[in-house]
């Protein structure tokens, strides 16, 4: 993942430039800010695998929670500029240079190479039962998206409508602002320790409640720690 948005930024980035496409560049930047989620990612996940010790008898998988945290803030932060900056190109159309036929041909390449990681990193996230790793995921489809609706405003940009690109760009933002958003209030909901949902709760303690020799519980009381679900 991190050597394809590497290509990815230097490509985007560049040929936004070149071509004097806004909502091109802002994909570049998208794909920057998922290079750095994914070096969060690496980190985390080398910390997350350490086993319990004294001071985590829980074991460390909160630190894939804080990632997500982290994942999230820089997402929303780097949607607003995008969406900040593309507000300011459509005040001033008219200084605005056309853009050129390289960025559509950039953006339909960076489109494809996104939809194959998303379904390449979603196959190895289940495969390994990390929800850290399904959000980056499901990230990099949302990623395949914002290349889809580049397409189209740099397509439309091309057919004679210039304010296309900048709307183009300010999707891509919101986008990028709504996925984060959401990254971080359910890693903050795990880290406030919220339950498990009613229903959920119920099955658990059906099945203790069901196991010989059992007359009652109290205090049952669950949380989220990673893929696990801790119960006391």
């Amino acid at each position: 993942s991190v050597a394809v948005n590497l290509v990815l930024v230097v490509g985007q980035v560049g040929a936004g430039l070149v071509a004097h496409s806004q909502s091109l560049v802002a994909d570049g930047l998208h794909s920057l800010s998922d290079m750095v989620c994914d070096f969060i990612v690496l980190l985390a996940a080398h910390h997350s695998r350490n086993p319990a010790d004294l001071a985590h008898p829980y074991g460390h998988g909160r630190y894939e929670t804080a990632a997500s945290l982290a994942l999230g803030v820089i997402l929303a932060l780097t949607g607003g500029g995008i969406i900040y900056a593309a507000a300011m190109k459509l005040q001033n159309l008219g200084a605005a240079p056309p853009v050129g036929l390289l960025a559509l041909w950039i953006a339909l390449a960076s489109l494809v190479a996104k939809e194959g990681l998303f379904r390449y990193m979603l196959k190895v996230a289940e495969k390994l039962r990390s929800p850290m790793l399904v959000a980056n995921a499901w990230h990099a489809r949302a990623d395949a998206l914002s290349s889809l609706v580049v397409a189209a405003g740099i397509s439309g940009a091309l057919a004679g409508f210039p304010f296309a690109d900048a709307a183009a760009a300010i999707v891509v933002g919101a986008m990028i602002v709504k996925a984060g958003v959401q990254f971080a209030w359910d890693a903050m909901r795990e880290l406030v320790d919220t339950a498990l949902s009613v229903e959920e709760v119920a099955g658990i303690r059906a099945s203790i409640e069901a196991v010989p020799g059992v007359l009652d519980l109290h205090e049952l009381r669950t949380r989220r720690m990673g893929h696990k679900v801790l119960v006391d």
